[in-house]
């Protein structure tokens, strides 16, 4: 789960890219080819874990593994420029990144109802698919040589009677570039796209066909610049930290349909993640399974 989560925060999400298509120039004008040779890569990527309870209460877990994340078909070839000038671009030269990862975590049943859990993380990435900040006006994507990322998972849950569940988590994750012989100025910069801390904190209900939901969620600062210069907050493409809740309400009217009422960004929080983040927002869905 630790290497999933960290792998989601360092690559960039490609629904993001959809979404801004319509704001962007695409570069397909000659000069810039169109057809490229194939290329084919493969990876031995083994993992272990080890659980033993020597309480009935108390839960020991470990696990090491190899993960493999081949470039995606937009970081190999997707050269774009926005309205305003600024050129990212692809680069069809990219080698896949690799992580070895290893945790070590206890788990441990408190009071009735009640548990805690502690884990302890190391990933080694090599060959890390990076955004290279060339200029103010153009970023290029980069293999960097070596990165290293180390923190705690705390969680905490309490479960009460008729369906009510409290629950917190914690993440510290200090992870920077190690080794980049392309740009050196980054040795010892944070990695870019992935908060150092985060945490969620909420609870849950469930009693017949009625069901709600209410959890807070805070992200630090997070940085889009390699040497993590972009220090200024509350501007268009900054990524601020932020605290948001999310409401859910839903009622199972039959055995295949529930209606729900959702609210995201409660306290309507002004922030940005490189674009303005959407304010209070409501949403009502039908969902019906056949």
């Amino acid at each position: 789960m630790i290497l999933d989560n960290l792998t989601t925060y360092l690559g960039f999400r490609q629904d993001w890219w959809k979404t801004y298509d319509g704001y962007a120039n695409q570069i397909g004008t000659a000069g810039y080819p169109k057809q490229y040779a194939s290329r084919d890569v493969s990876s031995f990527n083994p993992k272990a874990a080890l659980v033993y309870n020597p309480l009935e209460k108390t839960t020991l877990k470990t696990s090491v593994g190899k993960a493999f994340r081949p470039p995606a078909v937009y970081e190999l070839y997707k050269t774009w420029t926005t309205t305003t000038g600024i050129t990212y671009a692809g680069n069809p030269d990219l080698k896949p990144e690799t992580t070895t990862s290893w945790d070590v975590g206890i788990e441990q049943g408190l009071w009735k109802g009640a548990k805690a859990g502690l884990t302890y993380f190391e990933n080694y990435l090599e060959d890390l698919i990076y955004s290279k900040t060339v200029s103010s006006t153009y970023y290029d994507k980069i293999n960097v040589g070596k990165a290293k990322g180390k923190g705690v998972e705390l969680e905490v849950e309490q479960r009460l009677n008729k369906g009510l569940r409290l629950f917190a988590n914690f993440t510290y994750n200090d992870a920077e570039v190690k080794e980049n012989k392309v740009k050196p100025e980054t040795v010892g910069k944070a990695l870019t796209d992935l908060p150092e801390r985060m945490f969620n904190i909420g609870g849950d209900f469930e009693k017949g066909p009625f069901s709600a939901n209410l959890t807070g969620r805070y992200v630090s600062k997070r940085y889009f610049n390699d040497e993590n210069k972009d220090t200024v907050n509350r501007v268009h493409g900054s990524y601020d930290p932020y605290f948001i809740a999310e409401a859910k309400v839903s009622y199972r009217v039959t055995e295949f349909a529930t209606l729900s009422l959702s609210m995201d960004n409660i306290f309507d929080r002004y922030y940005f993640s490189y674009y303005q983040a959407p304010g209070r927002s409501w949403f009502s869905e039908l969902t019906i399974k056949f």
